[in-house]
């Protein structure tokens, strides 16, 4: 058992750990480093898990082999027993695993057998859970051997108690660095856009930053609108399309949507904005500008005459170009043209051929060029 001064220090050295890692000084394993130092044959790990993607964000180690980390991270994080508790206890819970919730009742289980056992005679366990934020979960375990229970247990939970109060402060400064670092970026984002409809939003549609023509647009609610911080299109296709670009999408999105509004025709352009503050403890919610434009509007003053006759396009190759030159993927420009995606295919091959081109940027950079 650690006397009350030995913990003590170890607690001062965990907030003098956090408070460096916080500003870069120091790296977060480091804090697993004391722990293991301080209670030998343990290993600890600190991990930062999305629960609704889900995926685990950020995670160091002290104790714990290479590969028995990795294989946490991309498969048994999903399957691991105490996920429940990591998912939904309160904010700044501290689990004491042979009291609240034992190894044994999870002997034969898939995470017991295939990696538990793997990784060694670690059934025991104290373990702290902090929220980031809705679905972003940091949690702090340190695993040790059954037989260590009573002489770990105790002094563990009380040293976890004192990091629960470091670790918080240190969160809640992360998260005023990334608002700021947030904040720059959107403003920076929309400061060139000022002919469009623009705005930031995160991946669940809650809108961050939006420029004159949007809050002008969001008044009207056409064609996109925004109620108590929500953002929504008119047209209920593209909110869906869109919403689910943002929760399923890759971690450098950019893609376009096309959006029927009454008569209209709108493109809806999505690219994810970068953070600063990548592969930290804290990620914090990914940011997207969305721009809007109508495409009408874009595409008054294109040479159909030229095109026309020069290229010797049909009307139905010219209406394709068009599409294509608002931004819109193949599929949403051939049904905006009402054909299908195999004739559009088709068509795009023969306006390659007939303007001297051979890809859809050069197509793009054509029509702008006429413009």
């Amino acid at each position: 058992m650690k006397s009350s001064h030995e913990l003590s220090q170890v607690c001062e050295d965990i907030a003098s750990v956090a408070t460096e890692a916080l500003a870069g000084l120091r790296d977060w394993s480091n804090l697993c480093s004391i722990f293991t130092d301080v209670f030998p044959g343990s290993y600890a790990a600190l991990l930062s898990q999305n629960f609704a993607r889900p995926d685990v964000g950020f995670v160091v180690s002290d104790g714990l082999e290479e590969r028995h980390l990795h294989s946490f991270i991309h498969h048994y994080s999903y399957v691991n027993p105490w996920r429940s508790f990591w998912q939904h206890a309160s904010n700044g819970a501290i689990l004491v695993a042979q009291r609240d919730d034992p190894a044994r009742r999870y002997h034969g289980s898939v995470f017991y057998e295939e990696w538990m056992k793997a990784v060694g005679d670690y059934d025991a366990a104290v373990g702290l859970r902090l929220q980031v934020h809705d679905e972003e979960v940091i949690y702090l375990p340190v695993h040790f051997p059954e037989k260590l229970s009573i002489a770990y247990e105790l002094p563990l939970e009380k040293v976890m108690q004192s990091t629960r109060r470091s670790l918080a402060n240190a969160l809640q400064i992360a998260s005023y660095f990334a608002d700021a670092s947030r904040s720059s970026i959107a403003k920076a984002a929309l400061s060139s856009l000022k002919s469009r409809i623009a705005f930031v939003v995160d991946d669940r549609m809650k809108l961050f930053d939006a420029n004159d023509q949007a809050l002008a647009a969001f008044r009207s609610g056409f064609p996109v609108g925004c109620r108590q911080n929500v953002v929504r299109f008119a047209d209920q296709a593209a909110t869906v399309a869109v919403a689910s670009t943002l929760r399923n999408g890759p971690r450098d999105l950019s893609s376009k949507h096309l959006i029927v509004a009454g008569e209209e025709r709108w493109v809806i352009s999505v690219n994810q904005l970068p953070s600063v503050l990548s592969n930290q403890l804290i990620r914090g919610r990914s940011q997207f500008l969305i721009q809007v434009h109508r495409i009408g509007i874009q595409l008054d003053n294109f040479g159909d005459d030229l095109l026309l006759h020069a290229y010797g396009l049909t009307p139905s190759e010219l209406r394709l170009c068009k599409a294509l030159a608002a931004g819109l993927m193949l599929v949403d420009a051939a049904a905006l043209s009402q054909i299908s995606y195999e004739n559009a295919r088709q068509k795009l091959k023969s306006i390659f051929r007939k303007v001297g081109v051979s890809n859809q940027a050069d197509l793009r950079a054509l029509f702008y060029s006429l413009s």
